[in-house]
């Protein structure tokens, strides 16, 4: 195979430059740059093409799976990573009801994997399963990927702290929005009152959710400003009212 010329131009023999004044430099071996590792990613998962009907693709070693009209090619090696996701078991399938619990479709003759989910966020996994690093799809939302998470068999703890937290904050609002609704619930089985449909019980339920809830919007949380203004008022003037001097003052003002 004919050497790069970018290559070639390293050799003493062909170093005639003359930006290296001194002899002496020729002889002095330059510095040693470490090898590049190119392709890295590529070998551990792949895409191609949609009209490609037989990818280049040692199905041996190789599988092939398409994901919403999206084709990719990951390495068993790659899969082999990951023993509890859904693609690395479908290595041990030795019958097409073993592959049909697993997938949504098998194309026998090309050995393709059909499944009827979101391609986004595979592609988010396929990242994943090549560079390491787990990110929530921007455009979808987070309990959903966490439902394709949970499908694909990949834990949620591989996912990066910020979107880790941004996950458990949704679960959160989730937790405590379920609970509000049980809690109606078994007061309407236990014969509580029934919400008041007319304007005054609207506002009545209104006024209760903005002093209960400073975050059920801008009206609770300038009330919980002005209640904690009003604490830290009273609490200064009850200080203040203890101090000697003003002890003094009142008292002269009482002796008159």
């Amino acid at each position: 195979m004919p050497i790069p010329s970018r290559v070639r131009g390293l050799h003493p023999r062909h170093h005639h430059s003359g930006s290296c004044g001194s002899p002496l430099s020729q002889l002095l071996p330059g510095p040693v740059e470490p090898p590049s590792i190119k392709g890295l990613y590529y070998r551990r998962a792949r895409k191609v093409g949609a009209l490609d009907a037989s990818p280049t693709a040692d199905l041996k070693k190789e599988i092939l799976v398409n994901v919403g009209g999206r084709r990719y090619v990951l390495p068993w090696s790659t899969l082999d990573e990951f023993p509890l996701s859904r693609l690395s078991k479908l290595k041990f399938c030795r019958s097409q009801e073993e592959i049909a619990q697993l997938c949504d479709d098998y194309d026998e003759d090309n050995q393709e994997f059909f499944f009827d989910r979101s391609p986004s966020a595979f592609g988010m996994i396929v990242s994943f399963l090549a560079a390491g690093k787990l990110a929530l799809l921007r455009e979808m939302c987070v309990l959903s990927f966490q439902e394709e998470l949970a499908y694909w068999g990949i834990e949620e703890a591989n996912l990066e702290k910020c979107c880790r937290r941004k996950l458990l904050k949704k679960l959160e609002e989730l937790a405590e929005l379920r609970r509000e609704e049980e809690s109606l619930q078994r007061q309407r089985e236990a014969g509580g009152p029934a919400a008041d449909p007319s304007r005054c019980g609207l506002c009545m339920d209104w006024l209760r959710e903005t002093v209960e809830n400073p975050q059920s919007g801008l009206p609770g949380k300038v009330f919980a400003c002005l209640s904690i203004l009003f604490v830290a008022t009273t609490a200064v003037s009850l200080c203040v009212s203890t101090m000697p001097d003003m002890r003094a003052e009142e008292d002269k003002v009482s002796g008159f």
